[in-house]
């Protein structure tokens, strides 16, 4: 049996439950309309607030919540994937969604979730659509994603087309296979970020189906001044992307390496180019953060058999 062959037959298709996992740390002003946006879809099974705040504003705010379905645990650890971890374990439902704090859902999300593991019932992650309300671009720039090819199957998406944990699904079976969040890459972690690109590539070279959907939507509002603002969040994406790919090279996976090119070189060409026309090497500093993130997976061991990063040992 192939790899794929046994991934799938592995896949948990029992009647859909699905869990949210709602990481926050430090953004009281956000999460109380996050949490209702979610608490307004009818198919939600739980909702599971994961508290990382230096304070207690955040859980103050979900104080008068009287609803059964969420679930609220303050936790001293740090990292987004730490929290989502977290999350899964206490969890209960079938599918393991995901958004962020400074993310506004619409009351069908779960159901348009649902609707597409059931009509898709091989498949293993759901990656939505997320847009920024035209009118925020005014103010700065915030990450989105637009999916363009729906199905993603033996090979990998190109740089723009991998889904981001502002809105994405996953069901609890495919955890089993292929491990959790790597709790060192991701915002609030080490490596800056790459959390998701990391566990796409995981599901993706076990032989898993992803599907990007554009009917699973969800707002982002999470927007930040353009100048050094702008620059050091595009420049933390590239880094920890760099990060949770590499680590994939370094256990001499070469589909892994084939990726990571994917990534670097038209990063590389487009500098080359800006020089050669005697223009601003635009991106010169998002590739320098590629090659920084590099730098920084080698502060790590990368354990063979999880596909996990662990710290060195010390001397």
């Amino acid at each position: 049996m192939s790899v794929s062959e046994s991934g799938t037959a592995a896949l948990d298709r029992r009647p859909l439950t699905i869990s949210v996992v709602l990481p926050t740390r430090n953004r009281p002003s956000q999460i109380r309309p996050c949490v209702d946006s979610i608490l307004a879809n009818d198919d939600l099974y739980e909702l599971i607030v994961i508290d990382q705040s230096d304070g207690p504003e955040t859980e103050a705010q979900l104080a008068g919540i009287g609803d059964p379905r969420l679930r609220y645990e303050h936790v001293d650890s740090r990292g987004v994937c730490a929290a989502r971890n977290r999350g899964t374990e206490i969890s209960s439902g079938q599918i393991i969604a995901a958004t962020d704090d400074d993310c506004r859902v619409p009351s069908d999300w779960i159901a348009s979730i649902a609707n597409v593991f059931r009509a898709t019932p091989d498949a293993a992650m759901v990656c939505g659509r997320v847009t920024v309300p035209p009118e925020l671009y005014e103010n700065g720039y915030a990450v989105n994603f637009e999916p363009k090819q729906r199905e993603w199957l033996g090979h990998f998406p190109p740089p723009a087309e991998w889904g981001i944990t502002a809105n994405l699904a996953v069901r609890r079976s495919v955890f089993d296979l292929v491990g959790p969040y790597d709790r060192f890459l991701g915002a609030g972690a080490p490596l800056t970020s790459g959390g998701e690109p990391d566990l796409i590539y995981r599901i993706l070279r076990t032989g898993l189906l992803v599907v990007n959907a554009t009917e699973v939507e969800v707002s982002h509002l999470g927007v930040r001044k353009y100048g050094p603002e702008t620059q050091k969040l595009i420049r933390g994406y590239s880094a920890g992307i760099s990060a949770a790919i590499l680590k994939h090279v370094r256990i001499g996976d070469l589909t892994a390496l084939r990726v990571y090119g994917s990534f670097v070189v038209p990063m590389l060409g487009s500098v080359v180019a800006n020089v050669v026309r005697r223009r601003r090497p635009t991106g010169a500093g998002t590739l320098l953060a590629f090659v920084k993130g590099a730098r920084a997976s080698f502060r790590f061991r990368v354990d063979r058999a999880t596909r996990m990063y662990v710290p060195r040992e010390s001397r």
